[in-house]
């Protein structure tokens, strides 16, 4: 296999990254900015590309996450290669994750990499599994199998994300509240059913001074998301009530979902992310409203 590395920190390329494509026994080119990148893929294809999202557009020039997201926006007009991003902590990065799972990457891992659980390692694998599933076509071609409907399935629980189906839907963090909306759907009541929430109740548990209207806005949010990832990723024909569906009961996961924690979910470091983003298992949101 030959992988494309986009990264302008030598540093974290020469002692991080390379260990791990060694250890993949992969090849690699190494593009330190955006227009360096676009010259290796005019003449060579890869099997994977590890893009960070915060780079320089040219030789000596600025990094801006900018560039990363035009050049994520140039590969996916020519490729269906697999990418996984790159991200830093702060806040200009985590707010840009929603727009670029819809853009097409097939995984994302946050800066300074992790040794255990969800390595970098592990995220290259798991991009290298969903792309088997797929051909790699450029995604200007019509898909030609016919869309099938939707008839429920797993929505995997991470330590940082949900994944329906085997694609990532929400990421801890991220500012429409999509991530904390399925933390709170995916328990179960005494009787066995997915609890019910209403909007006044999902307001008041995503944010202590969070409106209701605000609340309805962050369902429609990841409902749209979940009918946009299903249709394009999955070719499923996905209603916004096939997943989050509500009634006179409240908003609810449908029945034909099933949860599941995966291998690398910890239940401490679950409640350790979900206490740094929530104030006393109530608020899940980073950003106080107004």
């Amino acid at each position: 296999m030959r992988f494309l590395v986009v990264e302008d920190d030598k540093q974290i390329k020469t002692q991080t990254i390379d260990d791990c494509l060694a250890s993949l026994g992969c090849a690699s080119d190494w593009a330190t900015n955006q227009q360096e990148a676009n010259e290796l893929l005019a003449l060579h294809e890869y099997d994977l590309i590890l893009l960070d999202l915060e780079i320089p557009s040219r030789p000596g020039g600025s990094d801006s996450p900018d560039y990363g997201v035009n050049l994520l926006k140039q590969i996916r007009a020519k490729t269906r290669v697999p990418v996984v991003l790159m991200t830093a902590q702060h806040q200009q990065c985590v707010d840009l994750i929603a727009e670029l799972h819809e853009l097409g990457i097939d995984g994302s891992i946050a800066k300074p990499f992790s040794t255990t659980g969800r390595t970098l390692l592990y995220v290259i694998r798991q991009a290298l599994r969903k792309s088997r599933r797929r051909p790699l076509l450029p995604v200007s071609l019509p898909i030609v199998k016919p869309l099938r409907p939707f008839v429920g399935g797993v929505l995997a629980v991470y330590a940082t994300r949900f994944d329906l189906c085997d694609e990532t839907i929400a990421e801890i963090g991220e500012r429409s509240h999509s991530w904390c909306i399925l933390n709170l759907l995916k328990d179960k009541n005494s009787q066995g059913h997915f609890v019910s929430l209403s909007s006044g109740q999902l307001a008041s548990r995503l944010h202590p001074n969070m409106s209701q209207g605000t609340a309805v806005q962050a369902v429609r949010t990841i409902r749209n998301r979940i009918v946009t990832v299903m249709r394009n990723r999955l070719s499923y024909t996905c209603t916004t009530q096939d997943v989050i569906a509500n009634g006179g009961m409240g908003y609810h996961l449908r029945d034909w979902i099933t949860i599941e924690c995966r291998d690398d979910f910890s239940e401490e470091l679950f409640l350790n992310k979900l206490s740094y983003y929530s104030i006393g298992l109530v608020s899940c949101d980073l950003i106080p409203e107004p």
